[in-house]
């Protein structure tokens, strides 16, 4: 299915997309955890890189399920969101044989990737290690914090936006210092697997 560019809200490329160039690769792999960025940057990646912006992109939601590749062909990029088993492999394998590359959001370690072909161009990006993506949020949103803070936080759940959205939007108007306190006094992340359940794609804005 393929998809227009949708409005933009703000984006923080903290993986340095915007720059670089794909032409030696044929495999584009974001990993990370849950709210991480991995779709974000998929996203970005399709609809605004300078490579691929010029032509529609196919977004395939795969809802970490089997998915069926056989009518998508042709394409200079294709998008894939939610890889999570080798079971998914063999669709990944028919895209890449009959495309000129694919992007994929990954909950999968890029190694696996390698049993699609031990000589295949793969690049990766981890959307987990990078913390200045959340300072530049809270510094967006003027939410105070400490260095000390931010790193207990990133130390219980990763880099994630989602979490650390849970937490402020659960005590609003406080510090994340106060914030993550009150959360380790009180509260307790969990997270649980919907049925069914809809994907809505990240809105984008660059600074």
């Amino acid at each position: 299915m393929r998809r227009k560019p949708q409005p933009t809200e703000r984006f923080h490329d903290f993986l340095r997309l915007k720059n670089q160039s794909f032409e030696q690769e044929r495999l584009i792999v974001f990993h990370g955890t849950s709210g991480s960025g991995k779709s974000a940057n998929l996203k970005f990646l399709a609809d605004h890189h300078p490579g691929f912006s010029e032509q529609p992109v196919p977004w395939i939601w795969t809802f970490g399920k089997r998915f069926d590749a056989s009518d998508i062909q042709g394409n200079q990029l294709v998008a894939v969101d939610e890889i999570i088993s080798l079971f998914q492999f063999p669709a990944l394998g028919k895209l890449l044989r009959t495309n000129q590359r694919v992007a994929v959001a990954s909950h999968l370690h890029p190694f696996w990737f390698k049993l699609l072909g031990p000589a295949l161009p793969v690049r990766s990006f981890s959307t987990d290690d990078d913390w200045s993506k959340l300072r530049a949020y809270l510094d967006h949103k003027e939410i105070p914090y400490s260095e000390k803070s931010l790193r207990a936080f990133c130390k219980l759940h990763g880099a994630s936006y989602v979490d650390l959205q849970c937490i402020l939007e659960r005590f609003p108007g406080k510090s994340l210092d106060h914030a993550l306190s009150l959360s380790l006094k009180f509260d307790k992340i969990s997270i649980s697997k919907r049925k069914e359940w809809t994907p809505v794609h990240p809105f984008l804005k660059f600074d």
